[in-house]
This record gives C-alpha cells, structure tokens and sequence, in this order.
C-alpha cells in the first residue's frame, strides 16, 4: 500500500521500519510471523519481572525469561536478515530504475552480533545490570534499524521529499517482486503515487505496475496515471456520489 503518509516508513522512527519488515515477513512465511507476537509477549514478561526485581523480588526470576527472549530473538534476527536479503538487491534495481542518481541500499541492522541463542543470553546477562536500573529491556529485536541509504547516506536524514517518495515505491515494488517469484500476486494499492515524478518516471511506473500482479491507483488527473489509456485499464471516476467505470468496455453506474 502507497499513501503519502507511508513515507513516514521512510523517514520516521525505527519502529515503523521493524513492524514494516515484520508484515513481509509474515507474508513470505506465515508459520515464521507469528514469532514477533511470541516475541513482544516474552519482553513484556521480562520487564514485568525486571520490575519485581526491583521491589525486591530474587534476580532468579529473570532466568527463564532471559532464556526465551533469547531464543525468541535470535528467530526473529534470522526471519528479517533472510526477508531483508531476498528484497535488497530489487530494492536497489528498481530504485534506480526510479530514478535515483545513487546507489540505493536496504540492510537490516541488528544491535546483536549473538549467532545463536546462548550468545544472545550472555549479552542479555552482561546488560542485566543496566536494565535493572531503567526498568526495562533495553538490548534485542525491539531495538534494531532497517536501515535505507541513498548514496552511502541515510535516506530519511538527507534525501529530499522526493527521494523518498521514490524509495519507498521502489522497496513495495520490489516485496512484489519477490512475492511474485513464490507464486503470489498481492494486489497494490497506491494512493496519489504520481504526484512529484515527472514523466520519464511515470513511465517507469506504468512498467512497473505491469509487470506483474494488480494494482488500484487513485489520483485527481486522470492523466497522471500510469498506463491508463492501456485497454486493461479500468478507469472509474467517482462523481456525485456515483462510481462510473469506462473502461475497457463500458459498464453500468453503481450507486
């Protein structure tokens, strides 16, 4: 789904970027994206136990929970390493394709360098101290960064408005992509997606649209629409209330 307000995927918080990678991930695999719920559960217990600790309660009651956070963690590290490198090399053919004069790059950034659950454990302890002291889990997933870069730089620090809106076309065309090329067609919603690109790139983006699956794009000129006048292109306008479909053979209003 493209919205205008979805560039804040782009240039917002890290959360954004994390729960964005999540959804793909559940869309590649289904079983594998219901790790980060059995995640966010496993955090909430740890803080929940960080806190009685702190009433007083034995450091012990840490223990089993350090022990499924991590295991969960480090599930959860390897579901967005792997969605994150299947999209990456797309991202960056079809941002340039776009028009982005430089390189385009998508990398998950993990804080944790753990490559397996026990390692993942022994930072958790070494960090235990500190989280005592603020009252929660401040080491794992929770706290990673997908990070965007254009030209070596961040796009959401230092790319313009434009720069963003064209990476982020460019990362949901390409997790189409790569769903298509497991046999999937998601439908794509983009909302007023030709505003600010000139013609070459709507051209790009009509090519694009094309090339595989469905797509419903909204827009005020007709003209700004990527391959309308196409013949497979249903064209309705809304009007009075009324949804009036053109194309390609005329079809009766529905009110």
């Amino acid at each position: 789904v493209f919205l205008p307000e979805r560039l804040e995927l782009v240039r917002g918080a890290p959360a954004g970027r994390r729960a964005h990678l999540d959804r793909f991930v559940a869309a590649l695999w289904p079983a594998r994206g219901l790790t980060r719920a059995s995640y966010s559960q496993a955090l909430g217990q740890r803080n929940a136990a960080l806190a009685r600790v702190r009433r007083g309660a034995s450091p012990s009651l840490l223990d089993p929970w350090d022990a499924e956070l991590a295991r969960l963690a480090l599930e959860l590290m390897d579901a967005r390493t792997e969605a994150a490198n299947l999209v990456a090399p797309g991202f960056a053919g079809r941002a340039a394709e776009l028009g982005l004069p430089e390189r385009a790059e998508l990398v998950y950034a993990p804080r944790s360098r753990a490559l397996d659950p026990g390692q993942l454990l022994e930072e958790l302890l070494e960090r235990r101290p500190g989280d005592l002291e603020r009252g929660f889990t401040a080491h794992g997933p929770h706290r990673d960064e997908l990070v965007i870069r254009h030209g070596g730089r961040l796009l959401r620090s230092y790319g313009s408005q434009g720069q963003q809106r064209v990476g982020l076309l460019a990362l949901l065309f390409a997790e189409r992509d790569v769903l298509l090329e497991r046999g999937s067609a998601p439908l794509m919603l983009l909302d007023d997606v030709t505003s600010e690109l000139d013609a070459t790139r709507r051209e790009c983006l009509a090519e694009l649209v094309r090339a595989g699956g469905q797509a419903v794009i909204s827009a005020t000129e007709l003209e700004h629409v990527p391959g309308w006048i196409e013949r497979d292109v249903i064209h309705v306008e809304v009007e009075e209330g009324k949804l009036r479909a053109r194309s390609p053979a005329p079809l009766a209003s529905v009110a």
